[in-house]
């Protein structure tokens, strides 16, 4: 199958006629598979994808459980409504080949609204003209058997798909078993041993009419049970829906009972004593620096006197420091008086001996002179020198580290003052009591999602046990149906169909299991970390290996590794089932880290099939991952969405503008 155009018409965001091309085309000679879209958040790409998946299936393209009335409700607000349109169209082209013949189907569905009526109509033409083989009431479902719904999953799907495999624990146990019959066939090999085993329970011996009774029973109930558990699924889906819408507005109002003060009231005693602890610190810091005043604090202000005073303090000297100078010069002069060598110039009375003596008493006393009579009052001068240098040493430092501790606290006073002012906002409590009725009615509904839930899983576990039931009954009616050569044939047929479905499921699982492993290394940035993945034939449960043997819990993974589990799982789904069907993807690489954005951009979309149409926000295929997927981009669009509506212009975010690499991306 190829993908050749996508019409739009008054979709979504789509406004007018909207046409892309998404044939592949030659780069360099080379086949070029990827198609590129580029489109910010909200610029339509996952509109495009619904576009295709609506065109193909219509309401089977919201679910298998939805209602006419809700397609109906979704049709109508899929019409644009920037210009009065009441009507939408989606339209695709594209190749099928049928027998070894390539044809070209066109498909077109559209709906206008009346009123309040809508009408739908779909449209499918081949080779140019209307499908004639099949009747109008059919085409439905021989789009369907075209490219089945359950196929088209892993070939058409987005990062919410990507991301429901990667997180969800029981995807292994229901979706990938869907998945791998669906793609092998294999639910049609077991559908038809069932039809056989119901033949024989009807037409074997005679004695099978307590079988087909139990049979019966067991049929009845598997529907009525089964009709229980599809009611409480959609209650289980509604009531999640409505437990999440009530979850973001309890949310919303408590963000703005936060903004209004709320926060701060409820914590008011809290706050109240932050404060009154901060005064008590203020109080603290202010009692220590005026003790501090009363100290050496004083000289801190005045660095510049106190070092002139302590030079001049220096200079001065003491008494303490003359006194050894003096006498030892006072011996010096009595032995020079008394030996009279070196020989005296001067007449020297007893008179001038007598003052000389006087002088130096009084020298030594510190009596010697004006300049040390102005620190007589400082006492030892060495000591007050001392007491001098511990105001750089002390004082300073700790006046200081009072000062910021004081600044700090006033800081925390401030802040708890202002918090209480807030926290007097009247609406804080009208919001508190919208904020509590709004948590409990969350509380409310998540308890009947539990109750809803515990009955599903009660449900589905009946549905289980009776199915085993039911073909314990076959299996038992199937040995001993010998009576008749009908019934004969038919279970020997079944017994070979089972062992036929039993060999094919461990062929295919194990072509799958390889697959996997390849394309999981490939991808995975720890190319060792998985040796293999084993598949049981029974769950479909998936159980990764590493080197050793031994299992890697899928818990143990990183979010970005099981986004890779989950493509992986993708990837290989698609090329066991062996179908040439185009790949659209949509937003694959959101959570993933650069090193396994490159091994999606080198390995994984050049080589997922024969037309890969990415659709890709700028942050995730950016200027580097564009330029290394530009030698496989066939040609790009950018999704521009401007004045309320979308349109497809050619470039990829204006990178073909560019030099180099860039401007191969675009072609057209």
């Amino acid at each position: 199958m190829m993908l050749r155009t996508v019409r739009l018409h008054d979709f979504g965001l789509y406004a007018g006629e909207n046409v892309i091309d998404l044939t592949p085309r030659r780069a360099d000679g080379q086949g070029a598979p990827i198609v590129l879209i580029g489109g910010c958040n909200g610029a339509g790409k996952t509109t495009f994808l619904e576009a295709v998946r609506l065109a193909l299936y219509g309401r089977r393209a919201l679910g298998t459980r939805v209602s006419q009335s809700d397609y109906e409700e979704y049709l109508a607000g899929r019409i644009h409504r920037g210009h009065g349109a009441t009507s939408a169209r989606v339209e695709i082209e594209f190749d099928y080949a049928e027998a070894g013949v390539v044809h070209r189907y066109h498909v077109g569905r559209g709906w206008v609204v009346r009123g309040r009526s809508l009408t739908e109509h779909l449209q499918i033409e081949k080779d140019g003209g209307p499908v004639s083989s099949v009747p109008r009431e059919e085409w439905h479902q021989f789009l369907q058997e075209l490219v089945p719904p359950g196929v088209s999953q892993l070939f058409f799907f987005d990062g919410e798909k990507i991301q429901e495999i990667a997180e969800a624990d029981d995807y292994d146990d229901g979706q990938l078993a869907e998945a791998v019959r669906g793609l092998l066939g294999i639910e049609l090999v077991g559908r038809l041993r069932e039809d056989l085993g119901l033949l024989v329970a009807r037409h074997g011996r005679t004695g099978a009419s307590d079988a087909i009774s139990r049979l019966q029973t067991c049929d009845r109930e598997i529907a009525e049970v089964g009709a229980k558990a599809s009611v409480l699924a959609e209650e289980v889906a509604e009531l999640t829906t409505a437990r999440d819408s009530q979850g973001r507005a309890a949310e919303r109002i408590r963000i703005r009972f936060v903004s209004e003060g709320g926060d701060e009231a409820a914590r008011r005693a809290q706050i109240e004593s932050q404060r009154d602890e901060a005064r008590r610190q203020v109080a603290d810091c202010e009692h220590r620096l005026k003790a501090m005043a009363n100290g050496l604090l004083p000289f801190a202000m005045a660095p510049r006197l106190v070092d002139a005073f302590a030079r001049a303090l220096a200079d001065a000297g003491s008494g303490t420091d003359r006194g050894p100078a003096a006498r030892a010069l006072a011996t010096a002069l009595a032995t020079w008086r008394e030996a009279e060598a070196p020989e005296r110039g001067a007449k020297w009375g007893a008179g001038h001996w007598t003052d000389l003596d006087a002088f130096l008493a009084a020298w030594a006393g510190g009596d010697g002179g004006d300049a040390a009579a102005a620190f007589k009052e400082v006492g030892d001068g060495r000591a007050a020198l001392d007491r001098l240098k511990e105001v750089d040493a002390l004082a300073r430092p700790r006046a200081c580290a009072l000062a910021g501790e004081m600044e700090a606290a006033s800081e925390r006073l401030a802040d708890a003052e202002r918090a209480l002012a807030r926290a007097d906002n009247a609406a804080a409590g009208l919001l508190l009591e919208e904020l509590g009725l709004a948590e409990q009615k969350v509380g409310a509904t998540e308890a009947q999602l539990r109750t809803r839930r515990s009955e599903l899983d009660l449900a589905r576990g009946r549905l289980a046990s009776l199915a085993r039931e039911r073909k314990g009954i076959l299996d038992a009616d199937m040995e001993g149906g010998k009576a008749a050569d009908r019934a004969e044939l038919a279970a020997r047929t079944a017994k070979a169909l089972a062992v036929y479905e039993e060999r094919l499921l461990q062929q295919k699982l194990a072509r799958l299991e390889r697959e996997f492993t390849g394309c999981f290394n490939r991808l995975a940035r720890k190319k060792s970390l998985v040796a293999a993945v084993r598949i049981n034939p029974a769950t479909f449960a998936a159980t990764l290996v590493d080197a050793t043997g031994l299992q890697i819990p899928k818990s143990q993974l990183s979010a970005g590794e099981k986004q890779i589990y989950a493509i992986a799982m993708l990837w290989a789904l698609a090329r066991t089932s062996g179908r040439p069907l185009p790949m659209i993807v949509d937003t694959p690489l959101g959570r993933l880290d650069s090193e396994h954005r490159r091994n999606l951009v080198r390995h994984y979309f050049p080589e997922a099939s024969h037309q890969v149409v990415l659709l890709s926000t700028d942050t995730e295929v950016d200027g580097k991952l564009a330029r290394e997927l530009s030698g496989s981009v066939s040609h790009t669009y950018t999704l521009e969405y401007d004045e309320g509506r979308t349109r497809a212009v050619p470039g990829f975010f204006g990178h073909d503008s560019d030099a180099g690499g860039d401007r191969a991306l675009q072609q057209a």
